[in-house]
């Protein structure tokens, strides 16, 4: 035979199944596209020169994983249907005379052609989106982004080998599938049916075993360091326990309606749940696919939407103010009220402290004038001399004046790590620094109560021996808090709220413990003396200085404020010998980049690969309904011949979309309800506070992917019928 005629075989064999083809090639299609554009972006110089562009960078590259892995195990899915549906036709060529290396070259002709239509249109689409796409990660992230187009020559060679790979495989795998089976294993190979799995109510009843185990774990979960521990277990788990409920639970369930004879003795349910009997195991594991994938979408979007819209939240629980600055304290030294006072009284006469009102033309006038003039002009300011001095220098090396800072607050605390003793607490800092947190512990914090009757505004009182505690997200339940190595005190009250502290949104991923004692230097100065066996304190003694400066949320104006404090520290530093161990100087402009480019770039991840498994269970669905179609084909031609109509046909078919359409739908539903304890301790990780919001986010996504998985019910149901009807 000449070569253009297995050409000519493949293409036509292409045209008549267009109906199988065409879903196929458009869903390798987007794999391809999506491939590019991930890579696209990874490698893209515009979000590697943006700050924090390496955490989005970092994620798009993961996304890459997800989808290589993902369109293999896929591809290789739908490729089997295909070839299942082509057999018949296979097995007749066969029996025409053609032999197996002639159905081998026709196989080749159509993987070619599929093939190239997959990658050229994917290829194709993802540099005509690519720059689209920047443009939208762009807008996600808030940032400005050119017009000009490129193409990466290197994600193209890279999602090109791939992909080849991928159906040069799938392509070996369907010429072995051929040459195993004999012509009439071919052409009887449509018409082979599914036997029902033995045992399926002790199948089933394990099924539920295992979801309730995993759902369970869920549902326990108090803290997020252990939800980390049992996330993975507890997805592999209700994976398992999805396929075999799916599987073995639909065949009792379809037994059990045979069983109700008021239901099953009726056209439209007789018809439909004794022909789905018989191939349920195919059809479960196809509806638990679904089922997952769904779970997968509902969670991906839920958790990356609540994240990116309560960023701004996020931002300012962790950062109250512009500036904020962690003074790290050596010993209990460090930690008097006398020398904190020294430091604040430092930050508040640094220039632009809050002395000045007046504008930067102002300042120059006052510059160019004299020492009198300048002691004047500092008495009708209300300041002395030394500060107004200090804001003129300031001025004159800068040109303008360094912004009023606003909004001060100050407070001590002393930190500390816990584990559970005897109705009380060891300190064991070793665990935590050595990044060992025991699920147990907690980080215990301790305030003074002059501190914290001035930043809640309350005149609470406490006699030496007693605290006040605050539990974040639970109650302390107890009538004393004691240290086991050195301290015990009866707690007073339990606190409903406490002041916004940036370190406990930052460690909300940890048991976190406010403690409240009238003199802190008492209370916690012995433990910030001594040292662990990694030669660590036992407790860190911090001050914290936080306030607002005007033009805070410009990242030049907040960098050249942070740079002017970090000066200030280390001139204390080295004034005062060893009492300062180091400090950190945080800016909320510059973390709320870094945050959005996190929060951002999972939200585009999760957009992107949604859209993947949105498209997977689309197709999964259509080959379902296409394939039970072709089966049920005869069954309801002679249905309508013995005298069943059009009507009570389409009637049946409903009855038996809806019997099992919706229970994936519904399952996904109940997973994600089960499983929301768990992601949002996950949430608590990112730094995510709102716990409202994420509740909202959840019903939204799961309110419009359930609108637009009956709009695929709808579609498909129509698919269906029209095969059954003989219409196509």
């Amino acid at each position: 035979m000449k070569l253009h005629l297995y050409r000519r075989l493949a293409a036509e064999g292409i045209r008549k199944n267009r109906r199988l083809y065409v879903p196929y090639m458009m869903a390798g299609s987007v794999m391809v596209m999506i491939h590019y554009l991930l890579h696209f972006l990874e490698s893209s110089p515009m979000i590697a020169e943006v700050r924090g562009g390496d955490f989005a960078q970092l994620f798009m590259g993961l996304g890459g994983i997800v989808i290589r892995f993902f369109a293999l195990l896929f591809l290789f899915y739908t490729n089997s249907f295909l070839i299942r549906q082509r057999s018949r036709e296979f097995g007749l060529y066969n029996v025409l005379g053609m032999d197996k290396r002639n159905l081998t070259r026709i196989m080749i002709w159509e993987s070619v052609i599929s093939t190239a239509i997959s990658i050229g249109s994917g290829l194709l689409f993802g540099i005509l989106f690519s720059k689209l796409a920047e443009l939208g990660f762009f807008y996600i992230l808030e940032l400005d982004a050119g017009y000009a187009m490129s193409v990466s020559v290197r994600s193209l060679a890279l999602t090109l080998r791939f992909f080849l790979e991928i159906y040069l495989f799938l392509l070996i795998c369907t010429i072995w599938r051929v040459w195993r089976l004999d012509p009439l294993e071919l052409l009887q190979s449509t018409q082979v049916g599914e036997k029902p799995p033995k045992a399926q109510r002790l199948t089933a009843l394990f099924g539920l075993l295992l979801l309730g185990s995993a759902y369970y774990l869920a549902v326990t979960i108090k803290e997020p360091l252990q939800a980390i521990l049992v996330f993975v277990a507890a997805v592999l788990m209700v994976i398992a326990a999805t396929y075999i409920l799916f599987i073995a639970g639909s065949v009792t369930f379809c037994r059990l309606l045979q069983k109700n004879k008021r239901y099953y003795y009726k056209p439209n349910h007789f018809v439909s749940v004794s022909s789905m009997v018989y191939r349920m195991k195919r059809n479960g594991a196809g509806l638990a696919s679904i089922c997952i994938l769904s779970t997968m979408i509902l969670v991906m979007l839920s958790c990356t939407v609540a994240l990116y819209v309560g960023d701004e939240t996020s931002i300012r629980n962790r950062f109250p103010r512009h500036i904020d600055i962690d003074v790290e304290l050596n010993g209990s030294e460090g930690l008097k009220r006398e020398f904190t006072d020294q430091l604040e009284d430092a930050m508040v006469a640094n220039a632009g402290a809050g002395a000045w009102a007046g504008t930067a033309d102002e300042a120059a006038v006052v510059a160019e004038t004299g020492t009198g003039a300048r002691a004047a002009a500092a008495e009708s300011l209300g300041v002395d001399a030394a500060a107004a001095d200090q804001f003129v220098d300031a001025a004159k090396g800068s040109g303008t004046a360094a912004p009023a800072r606003q909004n001060i607050r100050t407070y001590r605390r002393v930190e500390m790590y816990g584990l559970p003793l005897d109705g009380g607490y060891s300190i064991n800092m070793d665990r935590w620094v050595l990044g060992a947190a025991d699920p147990l512990g907690r980080v215990i914090q301790f305030f003074s109560l002059e501190d914290f009757n001035e930043l809640m505004g309350t005149d609470a009182d406490l006699a030496d021996d007693e605290c006040l505690i605050y539990c974040y997200g639970e109650k302390y339940g107890r009538d004393t808090f004691a240290v086991a190595e050195g301290g015990s005190w009866r707690v007073k009250a339990e606190l409903d709220d406490f002041f916004e502290s940036g370190f406990r949104s930052e460690l909300s991923a940890l048991s976190l413990m406010d403690v409240v004692v009238k003199d802190l230097d008492a209370a916690a100065g012995a433990f910030c003396d001594r040292l662990g066996q990694n030669g660590q304190p036992w407790a860190y003694p911090v001050w914290i200085c936080e306030y607002d400066i005007e033009g805070g949320d410009d990242e030049e104006t907040a960098r050249a404020e942070a740079s002017r404090a970090q000066d200030t520290i280390e001139q204390l530093r080295l004034a005062t010998g060893a009492r300062i161990r180091g400090a950190d100087v945080n800016m909320r402009v510059v973390e709320r980049r870094y945050s959005l480019m996190m929060d951002g770039g999972l939200l585009f991840l999760g957009l992107l690969l949604s859209i993947v498994f949105v498209i997977a269970s689309v197709l999964i669905i259509y080959y379902k309904q296409i394939s039970e179609g072709y089966e049920d084909q005869a069954r309801f031609g002679i249905m309508q011949s013995v005298g069943m109509t059009k009507r009570e046909i389409r009637k049946s078919i409903n009855s038996q979309i809806l019997t099992v359409f919706f229970l994936p739908l519904a399952f996904a539903g109940i997973h994600l309800i089960f499983a929301f304890p768990l992601l949002w301790q996950l949430l608590r990780l990112f730094g995510s506070v709102n716990l409202p919001l994420f509740v909202r986010m959840a019903q939204l996504c799961f309110l419009v992917y359930g609108v637009c998985y009956a709009a695929v019910y709808k579609l498909t149901a129509g698919v269906y019928y029209g095969i059954v009807s003989g219409g196509e």
